[in-house]
């Protein structure tokens, strides 16, 4: 049995806890949907020495390719270092739900091969929508019509 203070072994970027990096070569990708990083390792990082390069987010049963689309941006940027990847699982996420949290990890932690994609957005990206009219509320509970007489 798990001690109930225990801390699940991986990497916390903001709210998200993501899996222990592995290796990319060789790795192959799992059944759920969730947001993946791609990590070389950097000393200069800390609590751990990963720094993040990328961050995507993929659907339930994604092909390969889904899972790192720029591989190439991201291979030079790596620098002949190894390439490692984490996940962290977001089951029953809609693809705009983990659209947010990847967008707010990109925009926290600024990962080089996507240091330019918080100022631009795409055409294919869902635009937010609008915010729902906000029907007239009126008073709870009991307010007679008074009038004041004479």
């Amino acid at each position: 049995m798990a001690h109930p203070y225990s801390v699940p072994s991986g990497i916390r970027l903001n709210d998200c806890i993501f899996s222990e990096p592995v290796a990319l070569a060789g790795w192959i990708p799992h059944q759920f949907a969730g947001i993946s990083a791609i990590f070389v390792r950097d000393p200069s990082w800390a609590p751990k020495p990963f720094r993040p390069l990328c961050f995507n987010e993929f659907g339930n049963n994604a092909p390969p390719s889904a899972w790192l689309d720029n591989y190439d941006v991201v291979l030079r940027a790596a620098q002949g270092k190894e390439l490692l990847i984490s996940v962290c699982a977001i089951p029953f996420s809609t693809t705009a739900q983990r659209r947010v949290v990847r967008d707010e990890l990109i925009w926290a932690y600024n990962p080089i091969c996507q240091a330019d994609a918080q100022h631009t957005r795409s055409a294919s990206e869902p635009q937010p929508l609008p915010e729902p009219a906000i029907a007239q509320r009126h008073p709870i509970g009991f307010v007679p019509d008074c009038k004041a007489t004479g």
